[in-house]
């Protein structure tokens, strides 16, 4: 049996479908399990041990320059080729929306069963429609999503690559609380100010992580309190420092995600996002959020509060 796994979105996303990857595997064996993600995201399925062949392809909108979109879309076409002549049984596309770029990879695969989430427009091939429920997590979606492979939910866990040196690196860090204190959407983040209000109410060793665009922010936030900013290099670093400590307080994104998939207590402080649906899984009451869906309105005693309950 074949069968064509696609997920071709964001980190957090892929991380919250590998415990149903698992659940896939255990399944069938003896099957041969693929998978087709971006370039983007590929790290959250990296290594994984039950899959076996990973399509990894460029997405063109994400390259300025047309010869770099040609590239892409040349590359993007090789990968649908390989697909195309594998000829598969069933294709399961991951997407609690409908897209028509990861339908393409169903499409193409030419299998029997064809797995998702229905074209409000009618224009899809899917087999089999998969209806998304807002109140619940991602992950269960991902598990319903296999459904017609006759796959239930078990005690499968979120799967993340951690390569050994990159966990040696940070291993002085055991008793720290880390502060990842970046989010690309502006109702989830959350003012320096009242990060240094949290830290200064902490009799904790803090360190903090960001993201290049809120470097000025963590260099503020080292000068004006007792947290060390620590400069990561890559996602690896990232992950390879959240691993080692002893909690972690995140804003919403791909990295509130690595947390719970290496097993590491994860607090989460939201904004505008469906935190039922997007929670750290397994912490679900570690999340913070304010009824105006504004992350900036969350009083700092609140955090605080959730971070001693949790030390």
């Amino acid at each position: 049996m074949k069968i064509l796994l696609v997920r071709n979105d964001n980190i957090g996303d892929l991380i919250c479908t590998t415990p149903a990857i698992e659940a896939l595997r255990k399944k069938y064996p003896d099957a041969q399990i693929d998978i087709v993600v971006n370039s983007y995201n590929f790290l959250a399925i990296n290594k994984n041990p039950f899959v076996d062949k990973i399509y990894v392809y460029i997405k063109p909108k994400h390259k300025k320059n047309l010869s770099d979109k040609i590239k892409a879309l040349g590359g993007k076409i090789k990968i649908m080729s390989e697909i195309f002549f594998e000829k598969y049984d069933a294709a399961v596309v991951f997407r609690s929306g409908y897209s028509s770029s990861a339908e393409q990879f169903s499409n193409i695969s030419r299998a029997k069963i064809k797995i998702g989430v229905k074209d409000i427009k009618n224009r899809d091939n899917f087999t089999h429609h998969i209806i998304p429920n807002p109140n619940e997590h991602e992950v269960e979606f991902c598990y319903r999503c296999l459904e017609p492979l006759r796959i239930k939910q078990g005690d499968e866990k979120m799967f993340f690559y951690m390569p050994e040196n990159f966990k040696k690196k940070y291993k002085g860090y055991k008793n720290y609380i880390l502060f990842h204190i970046s989010s690309r959407i502006k109702e989830n983040r959350y003012s320096k100010e009242k990060f240094k209000a949290v830290i200064d109410k902490l009799d904790e060793n803090i360190i903090i992580t960001a993201e290049p665009s809120d470097f000025e922010n963590a260099k503020w936030l080292e000068e004006n309190s007792k947290a060390k900013w620590i400069k990561t290099e890559s996602l690896l670093d990232l992950a390879g420092l959240i691993s080692n400590v002893k909690l972690f307080v995140s804003l919403d994104g791909g990295a509130m995600h690595i947390g719970p998939a290496l097993g590491v207590k994860t607090i989460a402080i939201s904004g505008k996002t469906n935190m039922n649906k997007w929670y750290p899984w397994g912490y679900k009451d570690l999340v913070t959020q304010d009824e105006s869906k504004i992350a900036g309105n969350i009083e700092p005693e609140i955090v605080v509060e959730k971070i001693k309950e949790n030390i």
